[in-house]
């Protein structure tokens, strides 16, 4: 038989003691209740603070939404409607906090009328308790909100895009009670930022509108955490680390009390940040939150990285389309403008070898031939030039040059294109050089100044087909020279004002378009003036004409003194009797043309179809004064071939023929030893004047 120290009632309560259980009692009648040492110990008193309990000191403990669940409940058991109660309600700790606890009560005494006298129960502190159940359903509601966020990405179109970013922002501000969140995104290799998306509480001022286009270096601590993907959590903007000090003033700026910003990135590569800013009172992130919205930049980083392959797939599509487009444009034009002279060529040759015209015909068919093959050179050269146009291709060669020979040099150029085109009776030229131009020299790459204003005077001349042609030139400064041909032609619709400077684009696309050309004057000119680091653009009112302005930089030198250069376009054939000329073509074509225009000149002329043996054709005939090359045969020994004649012991003067206008091949000639290069087909004056040039040098 086991014996007990302790009887019942002290073992019970030393139970409730060790347990932290709060006991009570309230006496219906008298309105007291009284408790124990352990209740008044849960709310932070003692029982003597709290003494005497009534019940309207009692409901005053309770937090106001709890006490009018107490009140129905005491109702109920009054009227007999319940004999007891379990419900969980808060007490006001003395510290001012709410501590929320489980009332258990029940009716121990009735009165002789059968109503209740006596209630009695416990307390228990569930605080802890009651938090951890409060925290998990914020977990999970969050982890709810995330997932349904995520949910709103998946195969989102381009176009809802910004859409569902920014209901992204309302769900969460509106979640988490936030004042204002917002989306930055980087541009410009990753220097300058824009504020894209934001989301305000009411009777929160936007800021949007004043967070464009900020460089990213004017916040040199902040850019540094989200360079490494850093979270930046400040739950008071009045405690921030010195090297912050920059980006605190802009917080300050905009009331910011707390922030939080977690970076967007894809594949660890930064493309910007998202930030939740608490403007009305301090705000705590707990880190698990921190990684769920870490979560959500996330996966806006996914949904801006798809965007951004949907648009490059959609421009490359777009591209290879264009590209399709382009070549088709290019072969119906070349179609037509490279069969057009060669119909002509054909033609009247095929009616000069039947002999049955008289010579004044001949001589017509003859011209019409020469004219068809200056055509046709002429669209050859805008192929090459094309094939030249990619930047890395083409040089910048400067030299000096006076305003007025480099005007004298334009008017001439623009003179002869009204000739050719036989529109001088329809057509008035006005010229307007400014002063300060005239007045000048110059450092610039005239050439390629050259190719840029002939494109401008042949468009100019040819969509004009009555009216005037004005071509002028200012000095805008020291720095820049601006070039303008303005015409009364047809003019550019406004739509195509940016397609002209398109390869094998007119104004007048379709395959019935009236004028000739393969449309690559202006693209080329706008890839030259790309080259020069000058700006090409247009001003036009269709049917009232077009003004294409020019502006290249320049250095002027100050030197009133004017240099006049002058150009020979023809040349006599000069007399070389008593010299020697060999001649090495493996085309017969080439060498009969060669022989034919070298006739007059009276010298005596050799030639080789390969520059396999000319060491050995010299050594068995008498030595040669100049040797007239083809740069380009099939066995590819000419440039050894230059080296050995120009070289020792023959010391030849050697002039390059090409067919190819390549800068590389002919800098190649010249290294090679060759005196002068000369590209197919040939100009006699130039051959007659490398050739004399040459042997006078010997």
């Amino acid at each position: 038989m086991v014996k007990h120290d302790v009887d019942g009632d002290d073992f019970v309560l030393k139970a409730v003691e060790g347990a932290k259980i709060g006991l009570w009692h309230w006496d219906i009648d008298k309105e007291i209740i009284n408790i124990n040492a352990t209740l008044a110990e849960i709310i932070g008193y003692t029982v003597h603070e709290l003494s005497p309990i009534t019940l309207e000191k009692w409901m005053q403990l309770k937090h106001p939404d709890d006490a009018t669940v107490s009140k129905h409940f005491y109702e109920q058991l009054k009227k007999g409607e319940r004999s007891g109660f379990l419900f969980e309600h808060r007490l006001r700790h003395k510290n001012g906090n709410w501590v929320t606890v489980q009332s258990n009560g029940r009716v121990t005494k009735h009165s002789p009328e059968g109503k209740p006298s006596i209630m009695a129960g416990t307390f228990i502190d569930i605080s802890e308790l009651h938090h951890s159940r409060k925290h998990l359903q914020y977990r999970y509601e969050i982890e709810k909100l995330v997932a349904s966020i995520s949910s709103d990405f998946v195969g989102i179109p381009n176009r809802k895009l910004n859409f569902t970013i920014q209901k992204t922002l309302e769900k969460i501000g509106r979640f988490a009670c936030i004042d204002r969140c917002y989306v930055f995104l980087l541009k410009q290799n990753n220097t300058v930022m824009d504020n894209t998306h934001e989301w305000c509480a009411p009777g929160i001022h936007p800021e949007i509108q004043n967070l464009q286009d900020l460089p990213t270096s004017i916040f040199p601590w902040w850019m540094k955490k989200m360079n490494r993907l850093e979270h930046i959590h400040i739950s008071d903007t009045a405690i921030m680390p010195k090297e912050a000090s920059q980006e605190q003033e802009t917080l300050k700026a905009q009331d910011i009390r707390s922030l939080l910003v977690v970076p967007i990135h894809y594949k660890k590569n930064l493309l910007g940040f998202m930030g939740f800013d608490s403007v009305r009172r301090h705000k705590e992130w707990p880190e698990a939150d921190i990684h769920l919205l870490e979560t959500v930049g996330n996966t806006i980083a996914n949904a801006l990285n798809a965007k951004r392959n949907q648009e490059m797939l959609v421009k490359a599509k777009e591209a290879a389309e264009e590209s399709n487009r382009l070549k088709s444009a290019f072969l119906a034009t070349m179609n037509h403008e490279l069969r057009t002279p060669l119909h002509h060529i054909l033609g009247f040759s095929e009616l000069l070898r039947s002999n049955q015209f008289p010579k004044e015909q001949t001589g017509i068919f003859a011209n019409k031939i020469y004219e068809s093959g200056k055509n046709l050179l002429q669209i050859i050269e805008d192929i090459l030039s094309l094939a030249l146009a990619d930047q890395s291709e083409i040089k910048i060669r400067n030299e000096v040059f006076s305003g007025p020979d480099l005007f004298i040099q334009h008017k001439s150029l623009l003179e002869e294109i009204l000739f050719v085109s036989n529109k001088e009776k329809d057509i008035t030229l006005i010229y307007n050089p400014s002063t300060e131009f005239l007045s000048n020299r110059f450092i610039a790459d005239r050439n390629k100044i050259n190719q840029v204003i002939l494109n401008l005077f042949k468009n100019a001349i040819k969509f004009t087909d009555t009216g005037s042609v004005e071509y002028g030139i200012q000095l805008d400064n020291p720095q820049q020279l601006t070039f303008y041909v303005k015409d009364s032609g047809m003019g550019i619709p406004k739509s195509q004002q940016e397609l002209i400077f398109e390869f094998f684009r007119q104004g007048d696309d379709s395959h019935t378009r009236l004028h000739s050309g393969i449309g690559i004057g202006l693209s080329i000119s706008k890839k030259i003036t790309g080259i020069l680091k000058g700006q090409l653009t247009v001003e036009s009112t269709p049917r009232k004409g077009s003004t294409f302005r020019f502006s290249v930089p320049v250095e002027t030198i100050t030197d009133s003194m004017q240099v006049l250069q002058t150009r020979t376009k023809t040349m006599a054939p000069p007399d070389l009797s008593g010299h020697r000329l060999l001649m090495i073509d493996d085309d017969p074509s080439s060498l009969f043309l060669l022989k034919n225009l070298l006739q007059e000149t009276k010298a005596d002329l050799l030639h080789l179809e390969n520059s396999k043996n000319v060491t050995s054709f010299l050594t068995e005939n008498h030595p040669v004064d100049l040797v007239l090359l083809d740069l380009k045969m099939p066995d590819e020994e000419s440039l050894l071939a230059a080296k050995q004649l120009s070289g020792a012991p023959y010391f030849y003067p050697v002039i390059a023929l090409t067919a190819h206008s390549l800068l590389d091949e002919k800098e190649k000639a010249l290294h090679a030893g060759c005196k002068a290069t000369l590209s197919k087909p040939l100009e006699p004056g130039l051959l007659f004047e490398a050739i004399t040039s040459a042997l006078a040098r010997k």
